[in-house]
């Protein structure tokens, strides 16, 4: 699942009154606490003040936008005004477009937009969760990654929906290996990708052999992101504890777990978990509407528990 953490903001709008009452009875007053501030600004000259900085650059989380929206009572006359992601005609929540014309988001999906939910967790399921520690899409013990989502002795597991590969040089012989002398050095009688001397087996030979990741032949690469490097190891990927473009974070091999409001974690596709706030609703998670830094504000029908507002 890789979710787009922050929604574009759309159109300005001109805000209408609101009554924050939420469609349930008990919508509860918390809110997700902002982030590290920045530094006092100051100024001078007549009228002068002083006022709170911006997030600052240990902010655990990026900017998130203020999503604007139209007047709630146009949703659902089934077409697309200035502030909806979407309008199918109707207001009923759950469908993918919610009462206010936000596309609804599907954790168990992975996406947005959609109808869901598409089922619970599971192992094999492809979904690193709560709990698991690899996933390679089935729930088979032997593998690297056992029946229960966890990594076996021996194995590496970094690509979420990928087989596991041995871990050459560790002394233990598993899955294509023939050898493992605890060493990666070839012409020992064990060659480093843990394969019996003497052998023509090697990397670069486009084989998927012992010990090896990939293999791609000549198109093995150093300078790809994301390829086959001439180790035949991947390259830079989510789960390899490294903070490459496009990722958020990356704790590394099973540590990338984190789940709805975990605000210290990792989700598994290297993104920050989503949470009420994050101007996305996430309907699995109970939330009604999420207009980002907007929920709660005058004029704006989410309250900022992410519950639609009634009387709006």
């Amino acid at each position: 699942m890789s979710w787009l953490r922050v929604l574009p903001v759309l159109f300005a709008v001109t805000a209408i009154g609101c009554e924050k009452r939420s469609l349930e009875p008990d919508g509860g007053t918390g809110m997700i606490g902002s982030g590290t501030g920045g530094g006092t600004g100051t100024g001078t000259g007549s009228g002068a003040g002083s006022g709170t900085g911006g997030p600052s650059s240990d902010d655990a989380r990026p900017d998130i936008p203020t999503i604007p929206v139209p007047n709630p009572n146009k949703c659902g006359n089934g077409l697309i005004e200035p502030g909806e992601d979407c309008d199918d005609a109707n207001r009923a929540p759950g469908d993918g477009c919610s009462a206010i014309c936000q596309a609804e988001c599907f954790e168990s999906c992975g996406w947005c937009g959609g109808t869901g939910p598409c089922g619970g967790p599971s192992c094999g399921d492809f979904r690193l969760e709560s709990g698991e520690t690899c996933e390679d899409g089935n729930s088979d013990s032997g593998d690297g990654c056992s029946s229960a989502c966890a990594i076996e002795p021996g194995w590496r597991c970094l690509s979420l929906g990928q087989p596991c590969t041995p871990i050459c040089g560790d002394g233990r012989v598993i899955g294509r290996e023939t050898c493992d002398d605890g060493n990666t050095m070839a012409g020992d009688g064990c060659n480093e990708i843990c394969l019996l001397e003497p052998s023509s087996s090697r990397c670069g030979n486009g084989v998927l052999e012992g010990a090896e990741e990939c293999d791609f032949g000549p198109a093995n690469n150093d300078d790809i992101y994301n390829g086959c490097r001439t180790t035949c190891r991947y390259g830079s990927r989510c789960g390899d504890g490294v903070l490459d473009p496009l990722e958020y974070c990356d704790l590394g091999a099973g540590r990338n777990v984190a789940g709805y409001g975990d605000t210290g974690g990792c989700a598994p596709s290297c993104t920050l978990p989503s949470y009420c706030g994050d101007a996305q609703p996430d309907v699995e998670h109970g939330e009604q509407c999420d207009l980002g830094a907007n929920n709660g504000q005058t004029g704006y029908p989410c309250t900022r528990t992410c519950k639609i507002c009634v009387d709006c």
